[in-house]
């Protein structure tokens, strides 16, 4: 058929429509018991007026106080909005267990109120950990915000330097066990402490500590509480210039002895002298409330060892000193001898062992986090590449995490996926071997890890009402009315005018440490097994 015949049709019913529409009757006509009607012209010629929706309500009929609640709901749900698109694509967001968003409330709301009961943060992982580089971020910021004060849990005799504490030991010879590292270093049986070492006294033993880079770490720098854990029952004092005090004996189990002393104000320097015979699990440098902040690091380690720390002397600990966050930032040992599939499955269900262990010591409201291996390079046909099986690692752990039941963060995403370490080792914040970060580059990681929990943390805060919020002048968007923060929270740290901030790596802030540059350089290994 022509097209011309087609169009002549199609006319032609638009016609005979137009003329049944004119000559049937408007009444309609009787059927039966039915009654058929047929538009009118006019009716299907008219256009028909566009409805108002019944529930639109004209804003010339509301009152200025419902205008503005109106444009608060909006904004409301324009901002809950940015929150979950951060949470699901963001590539340094938090992968919750369960794709929870409140999986981290227990944790904020003892963060909230640290100054009142006092909480810990302990952090173990592998030496991107060492010389308390990337914790130290963390410290300073949560103690800041949140209250508290000191380095938290150091062991008695520290073999890598930190930045934030000098200690000795007399006599220097002490004998020490690790569950991690050298075989010859372990134990016959699980006695080790917290830290996942032992430090043995046998008579008298004087430990001296002395805070570093006091106006850079303010609050760490100063303690005002000092806590010992040993064995089995000791005697113990603290020296402070012409001042000594006794320690005061508080049993945790048969295996968990603390001893404290409250140093009757901030302090920079202690002696701690230890009479007895005892293993020495470690000592804490606190303050009286707030939040603590440890830092554990194992060279070496891929983090499949806490199974054989005895539950002796782990459980008792996170009891008595209310361990609120778990960090566990291993991975990085593993990957260079990984070959395959079967491999990474049999590392990744050791690791759920490990965190089902652990996840039955600690408090019910206690939560873990879960950190991933970074990006880390090898040669592949003379070119420095990502491990081959490295993003299939960083899958496996992700799924282990949720399969656990816990949070992961993936720094590998976080710092900028496949072949990203060779751009922080061109930017000096990584080192030539293509593995550790740098001083700097590890507190670019501090400050990402502290600003993706900052930025949950203010999420938390948004859902959960903590935050009364109020229009900016102009009521374009929200910002916090500081006349009604929690008093729980610092407000000098929330000023009006304070809006959700979005981390991201493409915006890596400069340290919070205004004295980079005085600290010194830690040397990178080339071998990855010590990492």
């Amino acid at each position: 058929m022509k097209i011309g015949h087609i169009v002549c049709f199609i006319f032609s019913v638009i016609g005979l429509l137009a003329l049944v529409a004119y000559f049937f009757p408007q009444e309609g006509v009787a059927i039966g018991g039915m009654q058929l009607r047929f538009p009118t012209l006019a009716e299907v010629l008219q256009a028909k007026e566009e409805e108002i929706p019944t529930d639109t309500i004209p804003e010339d009929t509301l009152t200025t106080e419902e205008l503005m609640q109106l444009r608060m709901d909006a904004l409301k749900a324009e901002k809950e909005s940015e929150f979950i698109t951060y949470c699901q694509t963001s590539p340094a967001r938090i992968y919750m267990p369960g794709d929870s968003v409140a999986y981290f409330d227990p944790f904020f709301d003892a963060l909230e109120t640290a100054r009142e009961r006092p909480m810990r943060i302990m952090h173990y992982g592998d030496s991107q950990l060492e010389g308390d580089r990337i914790t130290s971020v963390l410290r300073e910021a949560f103690q800041g915000k949140f209250g508290g004060s000191g380095v938290g849990l150091v062991p008695a005799v520290q073999t890598i330097g930190t930045y934030t504490l000098s200690q000795t030991a007399m006599p220097e010879d002490l004998a020490r066990h690790l569950v991690y590292g050298p075989k010859e270093m372990r134990l016959d049986g699980n006695g080790y402490g917290p830290m996942g070492q032992t430090a043995t006294v046998d008579g008298t033993a004087t430990f001296r500590f002395t805070t570093r880079m006091r106006d850079t770490y303010p609050c760490a720098s100063r303690f005002s509480r000092l806590t010992l854990l040993a064995s089995r029952p000791v005697e113990a004092f603290a020296t402070m210039g012409g001042d000594t005090l006794s320690l005061e004996e508080s049993p945790a189990g048969e295996r968990l002895y603390f001893y404290t002393a409250r140093l009757g104000g901030a302090r920079t320097t202690v002696t701690l002298t230890v009479g007895g015979q005892a293993d020495i699990y470690g000592i804490l440098l606190d303050g009286a409330g707030g939040v603590s902040v440890d830092n554990i690091p194992m060279r070496g380690c891929s983090g499949t060892i806490f199974t054989s720390i005895g539950a002796a002397t782990l459980a008792p600990f996170f009891k008595e000193k209310n361990v609120r966050l778990v960090i566990l930032q291993y991975g990085g040992n593993s990957v260079p001898y990984l070959k395959d599939e079967k491999g990474i499955a049999a590392y990744a269900r050791s690791l759920k062992r490990q965190i089902e262990y652990l996840k039955k010591l600690v408090p019910a409201d206690t939560r873990f986090l879960f950190i991933g291996p970074s990006d880390m390079s090898t040669s592949v046909e003379g070119e420095m590449q990502t491990y081959p099986l490295l993003p299939r690692v960083v899958e496996a752990l992700k799924q282990a995490a949720d399969e656990s039941g816990i949070a992961y963060w993936d720094l590998y995403a976080a710092m900028g996926g496949r072949n990203s370490m060779m751009k922080w080792v061109d930017s000096h914040l990584a080192g030539p071997d293509y593995v550790h970060f740098t001083p700097k580059g590890a507190r670019h990681v501090g400050n990402m890890l502290y600003e993706t929990l900052e930025f949950y943390h203010k999420f938390y805060r948004f859902r959960t009402g903590k935050d009364r919020l109020k229009l900016s002048a102009d009521s374009t968007e929200l910002v916090i009315d500081t006349t009604a923060i929690d008093t729980a929270v610092s407000p000098t740290r929330m000023p009006e005018g304070d809006s959700v901030h979005t981390p991201s790596h493409d915006s890596l802030q400069a340290t919070r440490h205004a004295q980079e540059d005085s600290v010194p350089e830690y040397e990178n290994s080339t071998d990855n097994e010590s990492l």
